[in-house]
């Protein structure tokens, strides 16, 4: 069989003409919904594969089981958008699709299965491009393992190439620093809206229209395409301009302690706070360990971490608790210390005070946090927040607007998000701290209280 010629314009649209003529090894593309991103990713497989009759492709998201119903889903669709299906194959076990006049096949694997991932190999040709669909549901590290599966010398006129599609849903994403905020040659980064997918019907534009409307900071992300939260900010109470501080000397009569959540291949966080004497709370200092990646720790033993805690914490700052994740004190094996009990080692070896188990309750924690982000209401009718954070503070600044809404439980923020500094000061709220007393003012004593004064006699 002779596949037939094909003229794309009509099928494919415009807005992509960019993504469809490159041929960098990254082309990185995200967009709001509906922005026709993931079918126009379809389409430019399918046309190359007939195009390049050595070319192999490898098709990937997080988990393998989503893959039928969506980018098995839409090669299937654009294969009949095109008129070829009489060249083309499917097959579900495994899932496969087959270019039926050389061999060619589209390969699909998930990333929880690492193995098969690692270990590709094809019958016919090479294996020269991929497609990472839902990209922000795998992490870096993931997807270096899977971009050196593509590898091996080309034939003549043959380029490597990533397909990257995604909804931009944080802006802490590795695939913004990566792609976006770095410029490279080998990179094509664009974002996409839905304004240029031309089959839209008017109800789809009359939704996104009253997004707009009703929920802008949501259209941002799904309308726009713009980095954000499309599952909607949890904290909307945050304030930069109301709860980022610039620092100053902490009073020697505040109420001081400390609060952390524990992690290793993913971030601690260690903060430090100050109690003024109405009860309101100042971050003055964060540890967080992040390997320089989003989400990404630092690999630190827990005796390392309280020797770095040790070495921040001056003991004329009389710190009066701290409070730790109570998980910390779990045994993780038959015998040795508990992370707890080797973060606790290290500060007493320092002489200051260490860690005791933190309350339970990540809603509780949650509401807690929001409540002291509100604030308090003065006597003009406005709020006053209760708890503030040094501008020094940056990840905490950086990551706690940036939580969303838990997807099973709306009371909460999303436990995949980098909730690690909101972890360690939702502990902080739940820990109960007290306002110090306020010392009396001292009068300044009369010059002649010190002298008797005289008797006065009647007449």
């Amino acid at each position: 069989m002779k596949a037939k010629e094909l003229s794309t314009k009509e099928l494919v649209g415009g807005g992509y003409d960019a993504f469809w003529k490159s041929k960098k090894r990254y082309v990185v593309c995200k967009g709001s919904r509906a922005s026709k991103k993931s079918t126009t990713a379809a389409l430019k497989i399918i046309v190359r594969m007939m195009q390049y009759p050595l070319a192999n492709t490898l098709v990937v998201r997080k988990t393998g089981a989503s893959l039928k119903d969506s980018c098995f889903a839409q090669l299937r669709w654009a294969i009949e958008r095109l008129g070829v299906s009489a060249w083309w194959k499917a097959r579900v076990s495994p899932l496969e699709l087959e270019y039926l006049p050389t061999g060619q096949r589209i390969l699909f694997r998930g990333m929880d299965d690492p193995l098969k991932v690692t270990s590709i190999t094809v019958k016919h040709g090479i294996l020269c491009w991929g497609w990472l669909e839902e990209a922000y549901e795998v992490d870096e590290d993931s997807f270096n393992r899977i971009d050196e599966s593509l590898r091996g010398q080309l034939p003549k006129g043959y380029y490597v190439q990533w397909l990257i599609s995604f909804n931009p849903w944080s802006s802490s994403s590795w695939l913004k620093a990566r792609f976006f905020d770095t410029p490279h040659d080998n990179v094509l980064a664009m974002t996409t809206t839905y304004e240029c997918n031309e089959w839209l019907s008017s109800s789809d534009r009359d939704m996104f229209e009253e997004m707009r409307k009703t929920d802008p900071e949501r259209y941002k992300v799904a309308g726009e395409g713009e980095w954000g939260i499309e599952a909607g900010q949890f904290f909307k109470e945050w304030r930069e301009s109301k709860h980022v501080v610039e620092p100053f000397k902490v009073p020697d009569g505040w109420m001081r302690f400390r609060s952390m959540d524990w992690g290793s291949a993913r971030p601690y966080a260690c903060l430090w706070w100050a109690v003024d004497y109405d009860g309101n709370m100042y971050c003055y200092r964060e540890l967080y360990g992040w390997g320089g990646k989003p989400n990404v720790g630092t690999g630190e033993t827990a005796a390392e971490v309280g020797r770095r805690i040790a070495e921040l914490e001056k003991k004329e700052e009389h710190v009066d608790y701290g409070v730790l994740d109570s998980a910390c004190w779990a045994k993780t094996g038959v015998t040795g210390p508990t992370i707890a009990e080797e973060l606790n080692n290290e500060l007493y070896k320092k002489g200051i005070v260490t860690f005791g188990k933190c309350s339970k309750g990540r809603v509780e924690g949650a509401n807690a946090f929001k409540q002291r982000l509100i604030g308090n209401r003065q006597k003009d009718g406005s709020y006053k927040p209760a708890v503030c954070f040094f501008n020094t503070c940056i990840h905490a600044i950086r990551t706690i607007p940036m939580l969303a809404h838990d997807k099973h439980n709306p009371e909460t923020y999303d436990t995949d998000g980098e909730d690690h500094i909101c972890d360690a000061a939702c502990y902080a709220m739940l820990s109960r701290p007290w306002a110090p007393t306020k010392p009396e003012v001292q009068k300044p004593r009369d010059k002649y209280a010190h002298k008797e004064a005289p008797s006065v006699w009647a007449v």
